[in-house]
């Protein structure tokens, strides 16, 4: 009698080791680097500037599990669970694909509109070096060699936009084309104003 208790005693114990061995939840270190790398991918296809929003989103999302990670690793381990964590992993990885989609579309459209603004730039800068082609030389010189430098910065900051295009940021590139494009239609016009004082007539150029 008292041999079968001692075995059923013993068996019991290690039905509880058993319990304690198989009750250990594994941290899924997998899953977290395949989000860590999903979120990178996310940020290499330039969801920080061309999906500022979702990537923040995501961001977040990162963060709250890696939150759920670590509050799992304070309990004790017999009575962790990754179950929570792993779902919000795999699905940082799915939100992660979708930005960068988001963000790579989102580039090229404003990749197309750089290039529309740089040309639209350099179409009134051209103009505008048409127009002062014919300034006066008399009273007003003083003031044309003024516009020609202003002119000249013009023509520098439509080469800093195109090593912008080639540097990958179109919306910089935007931005500061539309400048020129203003900047430009405005020396334009003081050149017009120019010509007119002298003769009297207003000049046409190629728009």
């Amino acid at each position: 009698m008292k041999l079968r208790t001692q075995h059923r005693i013993a068996v019991g114990l290690i039905s509880m080791a058993m319990v304690v061995i198989t009750g250990c939840a594994q941290p899924p270190i997998g899953q977290l680097a395949a989000a860590q790398k999903a979120v990178d991918a996310a940020k290499a296809a330039g969801a920080t500037e061309y999906a500022k929003e979702d990537f923040i989103a995501l961001e977040q999302q990162f963060a709250l599990a890696k939150d759920e990670l670590a509050k799992q690793e304070k309990v004790l381990s017999i009575f962790r669970s990754y179950s929570d964590a792993d779902k919000m992993l795999a699905k940082i990885v799915e939100s992660s694909g979708h930005v960068a989609v988001k963000a790579a579309q989102n580039k090229e459209a404003a990749k197309t509109a750089a290039l529309a603004m740089e040309k639209e730039a350099q179409q009134v800068v051209a103009s505008a070096k048409e127009l002062i082609a014919k300034a006066p030389t008399g009273k007003e010189r003083a003031g044309v060699e003024t516009i020609k430098q202003d002119l000249g910065g013009l023509e520098t900051s439509l080469n800093a936009v195109q090593q912008l295009i080639e540097k990958g940021d179109y919306l910089g590139a935007e931005v500061q084309a539309k400048a020129v494009k203003e900047k430009g239609a405005a020396v334009a016009e003081e050149i017009q104003h120019a010509i007119e004082k002298t003769t009297g007539k207003k000049p046409t150029a190629r728009g």
